[in-house]
């Protein structure tokens, strides 16, 4: 890809699922999900981008059990990923949703040869390995998404609408659950990567709530309340600094916090112009923040003043970025609902738009080399 130069690939049917595919390769490979009203009609494209060349190659899932509302790739194995879908029962007339485990039959992407490449033009969407279901205890819950647990790989865990449960993958059985019984309804959430993996924060309209999983519960460990303005949308763990979060919302502001002191952010930023929709930190670069809005825009952002070091002597070391927007990604013409950093190349990011539009982008080298050197 070159020096400031991003690449769009178009989807046939609108999106807003988007996941890094995690592994030992180095390969640069990002999966997205459909949101089609039409039956039998979604997919799972998994896009992987030839460096050298700047190339896109693709494979295409079939997703026939509804439209894809959340995705997440196993950090555990790369073949395995979990869809939070929708799906339409003409029998009842309702909507039902669902967690569902896939496994791909295969994560190369790139064809081997010219065979292997005529083959995969001529071939269409192939078929997942469906592992579980996971559905809602009553038919009418709303789930909002699941992630996998960061080192346990039997477990995940499942916000709904009115609480937050931890599943086995294996059996679906409810391990634990944490459902406070109050009015405003969980919209969202994460595992906190520290405090031992047990940790599950939660965005509950403006607020964010931390529950401890080893044991049903119904008071957080820790609460931001008033996290922002207006709905909280996203939120995403600093993967350095054990305390620190960031959080997204529709007051179009992003907010980092040290939850052990949670009465006022320590970095606010306002640069979007409509809700934000998502927020995801640099895994290897702290200070670096991609954030993604219904203004049709992604911002690379610099939040170095929050992120500084501390030298043998015990000094403050200055931070090489200034605070801010370092770029902005305006290839998109809707709603950006996910961004996502590459799990195998810190400088190349994904930002997926609901026009099904994927658009793969790389932090400015200048910046880069500020950072490095």
């Amino acid at each position: 890809m070159e020096e400031g130069n991003s690449i769009i690939y178009g989807l046939e049917h609108q999106t807003r699922a988007l996941s890094p595919q995690y592994g030992e390769s180095d390969a640069i490979r990002f999966l997205i999900g459909t949101q089609s009203l039409k039956p039998n009609s979604n997919q799972i494209h998994v896009v992987e981008l030839e460096e050298d060349t700047g190339a896109l190659h693709t494979k295409v899932f079939k997703h026939d059990i509804g439209e894809v509302w959340h995705l997440r790739c196993s950090p555990h194995d790369a073949a395995v990923l979990l869809t939070t879908h929708n799906a339409y029962d003409p029998a009842t007339s309702q909507c039902t949703m669902g967690v569902s485990i896939f496994k791909l039959p295969t994560v190369e992407v790139i064809p081997k040869d010219l065979d292997d490449l005529s083959a995969i033009q001529s071939r269409n969407a192939e078929d997942m390995e469906l592992l579980i279901t996971i559905p809602p205890e009553k038919p009418e819950e709303e789930i909002r998404c699941a992630e996998w647990h960061p080192a346990d790989t039997g477990r995940v865990g499942v916000v709904c609408e009115a609480g937050l449960r931890v599943h086995d993958v294996t059996s679906g059985a409810t391990l634990a659950r944490a459902a406070p019984g109050a009015r405003l309804k969980f919209t969202g959430g994460k595992w906190n990567p520290h405090q031992g993996h047990a940790q599950f924060a939660v965005l509950q309209d403006m607020h964010i709530k931390c529950y401890d999983t080893r044991t049903d519960c119904t008071k957080p460990s820790w609460s931001i309340d008033n996290a922002h303005r207006q709905l909280a949308r996203d939120l995403d763990f600093n993967p350095n600094r054990q305390f620190h979060l960031a959080t997204a919302g529709d007051d179009a502001a992003l907010n980092i916090w040290d939850y052990r002191n949670g009465k006022e952010p320590i970095f606010s930023r306002t640069d979007h112009s409509h809700w934000l929709w998502t927020v995801r930190y640099n895994t290897y670069h702290e200070q670096l923040l991609v954030t993604g809005s219904s203004d049709a825009r992604a911002l690379l952002t610099a939040a170095a003043s929050v992120c500084a070091d501390v030298d043998e002597d015990g000094n403050t070391v200055a931070p090489v970025l200034e605070d801010g927007v370092l770029q902005s990604y305006e290839q998109h013409e809707d709603s950006v609902y996910c961004a996502e950093w590459s799990a195998a190349e810190p400088w190349t990011f994904a930002s997926l738009s609901y026009d099904a539009r994927l658009v793969l982008s790389r932090v400015p080298r200048h910046f880069k080399y500020k950072i490095l050197l």
